[in-house]
């Protein structure tokens, strides 16, 4: 807070004195109309002229760096990465960090039906060699996935099912498992969460929007787990993770209806 306090004082006696220099800028240059000698003339326009121009490249530079400094905080502080104007776009940035992917592949998502059709096989070779899943999805019997299947104006049941066969996928990927803990899942009968895709050094997430699928919905990019973002919302997975208030490892339907 201080500091951000300090940058802000900063740029205000940066620009009160540009401010101050145009003004002596222009002043010289009234002056040497009123001055009748020659070369005090001139000495005065020159002088004037330099220094209104010198304030011109002085503001316009600060107003390019402050515009560079933010983007570089959006990057080198926060870890934005990228922007997607829809999440199937993004899709082609998660294939190539996929093809990296070693130990973390944590989610929080509805069914994920084409990236289980697409990914299926390349999964399993990763689960073989230690690959460590977390996936929260809403219990399949929840209020909030029928109204969701409204929203997008899906067939009743369809989201279900996406559900119901992501729980059977993951069942598939224990077997497939040095370690059956590798691969986990666990429900939740809340507010829809974002959708949330960490692949190691890597996090992808982006709302749920009405009247939208998932596949049409902006979506964003993070990377480096020591950036503010990727902590941000790494820790949010964490929290919801180790929650028993908020999910659980079964699917225990007659407690959440």
């Amino acid at each position: 807070m201080i500091k951000k306090i300090n940058n802000k004082l900063e740029s205000i006696n940066a620009s009160l004195v540009n401010t101050i220099i145009f003004f002596i800028g222009m002043l010289l240059i009234v002056i040497a109309f009123l001055v009748n000698i020659p070369d005090w003339k001139n000495v005065l326009l020159s002088i004037g002229c330099s220094l209104i121009a010198s304030t011109v490249v002085t503001y316009l530079s600060s107003k390019y760096l402050v515009k560079l400094n933010r983007i570089k905080n959006l990057i080198d502080i926060w870890g934005l990465s990228a922007i997607y104007e829809t999440r199937q776009e993004m899709n082609r940035s998660t294939d190539i960090a996929f093809e990296t992917l070693e130990n973390n592949l944590d989610i929080i998502a509805w069914g994920l039906k084409s990236f289980r059709d697409a990914k299926d096989k390349i999964v399993r070779e990763k689960v073989k060699k230690g690959l460590k899943i977390r996936f929260i999805a809403p219990s399949p019997d929840s209020y909030y996935v029928k109204q969701r299947e409204i929203d997008e104006r899906e067939v009743e049941g369809q989201i279900k099912k996406t559900i119901i066969d992501l729980e059977q996928w993951i069942d598939s990927l224990k077997i497939t498992a040095p370690d059956s803990n590798n691969i986990q899942i666990k429900y939740y009968n809340s507010l829809p969460e974002d959708f949330y895709f960490r692949v190691d050094d890597y996090i992808y997430l982006g709302p749920y929007q009405w009247g939208k699928s998932s596949q049409q919905t902006i979506s964003y990019e993070f990377k480096g787990v020591s950036s503010k973002g990727f902590i941000y919302y790494n820790d949010y997975f964490e929290k919801l993770w180790s929650s028993q208030e908020f999910c659980k490892k079964d699917n225990l339907n007659d407690n959440y209806n």
